[in-house]
């Protein structure tokens, strides 16, 4: 094992354009950070001056909050320097994985964010590359990392030359600029950055490429929407005026680091944001995995040999039980891009050439417990124990290596890429939806648009009591009830949000009669129409319906025997073109397809809950009048509108595949009494359909039903679908490798899985996953899943939308099948 100044090289954690990271272990057994610089560095005469003035002022910096320089030999053949080893996510990771942080967290991290910093400044330092990449959370709290050391002039994460050392979005404009030696406000202005970041979940200045990145920072403002008040529920404004002053194009205009302090530290609340179970989760995952790393290395099983002979002598129990380990600690999924995660295959090693993300899982006697053992020296001194940061920005290599591969469909997985998030909104309870280049939000008061690739919002189209939006390629159209009973059509331009036109109350509709439902006489009651609406958009034709509830006895009873209404549109114009009354039930479903429309009656249901006709009412579309009724048509729909091919249907207990041109039911498979929530994917793929219930997917022969493969980590997500894009079928997981029982509903994050085979191809940590959307990029399959659409010439690359239970939106590249 090889061997820098007293430390033994453990593994190699990455490499980048200044050198390399090494896991190191002192003689003690305390784990460290050995970084090296690369051979040609170091034969430059300037560079390792450079080296050796930074390495001795950093090892000056003392603080509760930033990673000790322990030692270093700026005169060797290959220079080197070791740090405390910080174990935690970094605090990108943290915040991709649990989304942006309330006030009171942000001024918990704030206060020791601004410590650290006041740290490096007394000592003459100015950091200079404060960014989400080195700030690692800890068990000890975020810990500030790499004082700018082993940075040449021509660094690779900006364009430009000189001694600026920074990265874009991060950066103040003076240093941009060269105007002036870089002083304290620097590194002020990056901590606004990084605090801006936390709250939103997205860098101030937007993402992109670097050029824009850095014009964005010099002219500014920056983008502080979403920043929350200073307490909780009061609206007040002092975060923004706060972090809006640390962002300041002047340096003189920006606060102290003291003044930040003192704000962040009167606005904290309750515990430390990283004592939280969920920040404190992600560092016990990472303590499993370094164990990994240190399992693996040479020596190790030597090493634990020894400890279980001195645990007999001493009388101590050194077996890692159930007791020891933790259960709920999900794995950290930090931003793009991706990492490649190895599971516990038996010889698994980690790559001289692996990226700094390149981790491994499990692994023959890896603990949580060992790992402190092995690392007492440094835990007992009260060093930083953290979430692994991987060290990728002290290399400056912030890309992952390695391949994909297969791996079972449960139980410890194979090789998986690590999912990391492009961006991260908070939505709250909105919907999104994708079309084309637009990603659509739906909230109960307004309608926005968004870009896809950055989370920037395009337009918000205030609108209370949306109840469906249909986008278009220049038009969005959307119903709403603008009060009680009382809905509305509106056209917005796609591009702009700007209204195009809309259609008046649908009770002033010129084809609807006073009293639609009969005589003069009719209840008034009645002759209002149902609350909830849905809508349906050709080239020639808008048709909403509306109609009132008909699910429960109760929700029956309410509606009065109110009956449904469609009411037909000109698209372009908004013009009424014709009304057509239906019967008193709930609309399950609105069809269109060649010139007919289909409105499919839900199954209200009696006391003794038997299912009733479900009629299938088939309109003209040019004029809305009664093409015909059919009975149990609700049923399978398409069939009866010129649809063919074979559809596939979960209901009733029953998986279905029926062919379309004949209504002939192929197959049908009875479900267990326990999965009669199951989803089935209506079409197959590549011969599959997938069917999934809340802790189960499984793919299913397309011709005959017969089971191809199962999983038991992973089942649909809360919304109910399940999304199959590029050969992946996406689904709520367990955390890979994890320890979490089977039957319990999965709640670590997104899976990607090979539709084929079932086994883990990508993850990322989300937490439960409310709603999945993949919208595949140029040259991919055209057809991307529920909510996605298909691929088109010049399209940007694909993307993975996913919804969390909490409501935080995150946007990833969408994985790629090997």
């Amino acid at each position: 094992m090889e061997e820098l100044g007293g430390y033994r090289l453990v593994a190699l954690l990455g490499e980048g354009g200044m050198g390399q990271v090494h896991l190191g272990r002192a003689a003690s057994g305390r784990l460290v950070a050995v970084k090296t610089v690369h051979e040609h560095l170091a034969t430059d005469p300037l560079f390792r001056e450079r080296f050796r003035r930074e390495a001795a002022a950093a090892r000056s910096v003392a603080g509760p909050f930033t990673a000790a320089v322990l030692a270093a030999d700026p005169e060797a053949v290959r220079p080197w320097l070791a740090t405390e080893f910080c174990t935690g996510p970094t605090l990108a990771g943290a915040v991709s994985a649990l989304g942006p942080l309330a006030s009171g967290e942000l001024a918990a991290l704030g206060a020791a964010l601004a410590e650290a910093i006041a740290a490096v400044h007394a000592v003459g330092l100015v950091h200079r590359d404060l960014k989400p990449s080195n700030i690692v959370v800890t068990r000890d709290g975020p810990m500030v990392i790499d004082f700018g050391i082993a940075r040449t002039a021509a660094d690779e994460s900006l364009t430009g030359s000189g001694e600026v050392v920074g990265s874009p979005g991060f950066i103040a404009p003076e240093l941009l600029t060269g105007t002036g030696e870089p002083g304290p406000a620097v590194d002020v202005f990056a901590l606004g950055a990084l605090l801006a970041y936390a709250a939103t979940g997205r860098p101030p200045f937007g993402t992109g490429p670097v050029h824009q990145v850095l014009y964005r920072t010099m002219h500014g403002p920056a983008d502080l929407d979403g920043v929350a008040g200073a307490t909780a529920g009061d609206g007040a404004p002092e975060w923004r005026e706060l972090l809006g002053r640390c962002l300041s194009q002047e340096p003189g205009d920006r606060p102290t680091v003291a003044e930040v302090l003192s704000a962040c530290a009167a606005w904290t609340d309750g515990d430390p944001w990283w004592e939280r179970e969920a920040v404190s989760g992600l560092i016990r995952r990472r303590e499993e995995e370094v164990a990994a790393l240190v399992a693996k290395a040479p020596g190790a099983e030597v090493e634990a040999e020894g400890e279980v002979e001195a645990a007999a002598e001493t009388g101590d129990e050194p077996r890692d039980g159930p007791q020891d380990e933790p259960q709920d600690a999900p794995a950290d999924a930090p931003p793009a891009p991706a990492a490649t995660v190895h599971g516990p295959a038996s010889g698994a090693t980690l790559a001289p050439g692996a990226g700094a993300d390149t981790v491994v899982s499990g692994g023959r006697g890896a603990s949580r417990r060992r790992f402190l053992r092995w690392g007492g020296a440094a835990i007992a001194g009260g060093a930083a124990i953290g979430a692994v940061a991987w060290l990728t920005e002290l290399t400056g290599d912030d890309e992952g290596n390695g391949d994909g591969a297969q791996s079972g469909p449960s139980g410890s997985p194979g090789p998986y890429t690590l999912g990391r998030a492009l961006w991260t909104r908070d939505i709250g309870d909105a919907t999104p939806l994708r079309h084309g280049e637009a990603l659509y939000l739906v909230s109960d008061s307004a309608l926005t648009r968004v870009d896809p690739r950055t989370g920037a919002v395009a337009w918000s189209y205030p609108a209370e009591y949306i109840a469906d939006v249909v986008p278009g390629d220049g038009v969005v159209h959307l119903a709403r009830s603008s009060g009680i009973f009382m809905a509305e059509i509106t056209a917005l331009n796609a591009a702009t949000g700007a209204v195009k036109w809309s259609a008046n109350p649908m009770v002033r509709n010129p084809h609807r009669p006073p009293n639609p439902s009969g005589s003069a006489t009719s209840d008034p009651v009645v002759s209002v129409d149902g609350e909830l609406s849905a809508l349906s958009v050709s080239a020639d034709i808008l048709c909403v319906v509306t109609y009132s509830p008909y699910t429960t006895l109760w929700e029956r009873r309410t509606a009065q025997k109110r009956p449904w209404r469609a009411y037909g549109y000109d698209p372009g114009t908004g013009a009424p073109l014709w009304f057509h009354e239906g019967a008193p039930a709930e609309v399950a479903g609105l069809y269109e397809r060649d010139g007919r429309i289909g409105v499919a009656a839900a199954s209200p249901f009696t006391a003794d809950e038997k299912e009733t006709d479900e009629p299938l009412t088939v309109l003209r579309a040019a004029d809305g009048t009664l093409d015909r009724q059919i009975p149990g048509g609700a049923r399978y729909p398409e069939s009866y509108l010129g649809a063919r091919g074979v559809h596939y249907y979960a209901r009733a207990g029953q998986l279905k595949a029926v062919d379309l041109a004949t209504r002939r039911t192929l197959w049908s498979l009875d479900q267990a009494e326990e999965d009669t929530d199951a989803t089935i994917t209506p079409t197959a793929a590549a011969g599959l359909v997938h069917t999934a219930d809340h802790r189960t997917v499984k793919a299913l022969d397309a011709g005959t039903g017969r089971t191809r493969w199962s999983s038991t980590d992973v089942g649909r997500p809360e919304d109910g679908s399940l999304t199959v894009a590029g050969g992946l079928v996406y689904g709520l997981g367990t955390a890979p490798g994890g320890d979490e029982a089977i039957g319990e509903v999965p709640g670590w994050g997104v899976h990607a899985r090979n539709a084929a085979t079932g086994a883990l191809v990508w993850a990322a940590e989300t937490g439960e996953v409310r709603t999945v959307i993949v919208r595949q990029g140029a040259g991919s399959d055209k057809g991307a899943g529920e909510g996605g659409a298909g691929a088109e010439a010049g399209a940007e690359a694909g993307l993975v939308h996913v919804v969390s239970a909490s409501g935080t939106l995150s946007t990833f590249a969408v994985p790629e099948l090997t």
